[in-house]
């Protein structure tokens, strides 16, 4: 899928008025890295194919970042509060956060989440979830073709 993640693109076009640093957290094949460098931003990413396993906390030596994301990478950890630990750390004070995950409504899934778990895992951090929605997102990757609800949970670090 050559297409960059829409609502990331959406979310970062509504909330930043200019480009800043940007960490992706399980980047997979660089496609979000990729659209956010096209749009003027600086991008990092890690994902287990570059050897950062995120079910550890990782601390990016080029942090703190005005934007910290991870599209679909939660659920398949063992350990999702090191994800949100990991946002947190690299991300600056002021700055955003995107998280997209399946929602508990999704018939395909393997693994889905509830808003009220995912809100649980930010307990304690300074990291506060502002908006949390499901979304009807079309997956257009081959042998898919199909719809998935998605949970979107954005946020500012205090």
């Amino acid at each position: 899928n050559s297409n960059m993640n829409q609502e990331l693109k959406y979310f970062v076009t509504e909330y930043f008025s200019k480009s800043g640093k940007a960490l992706d957290l399980g980047c997979g094949d660089g496609t979000d890295v990729e659209g956010l460098k096209k749009m003027g931003w600086e991008c990092d990413g890690v994902d287990i194919t570059t050897g950062t396993d995120l079910n550890e906390v990782y601390s990016s030596s080029n942090a703190p970042y005005n934007l910290v994301y991870s599209n679909y990478v939660i659920q398949k950890l063992k350990t999702p509060e090191s994800l949100i630990k990991t946002i947190e750390l690299n991300l600056k004070k002021g700055g955003k956060f995107f998280l997209h995950t399946f929602d508990k409504s999704d018939k395909i899934a393997k693994k889905t989440y509830t808003k009220e778990f995912i809100k649980e895992l930010f307990m304690g951090t300074n990291i506060h979830p502002e908006s949390c929605e499901v979304l009807r997102v079309w997956d257009d990757e081959v042998g898919h073709q199909h719809y998935h609800q998605i949970l979107q949970i954005t946020g500012t670090k205090k």
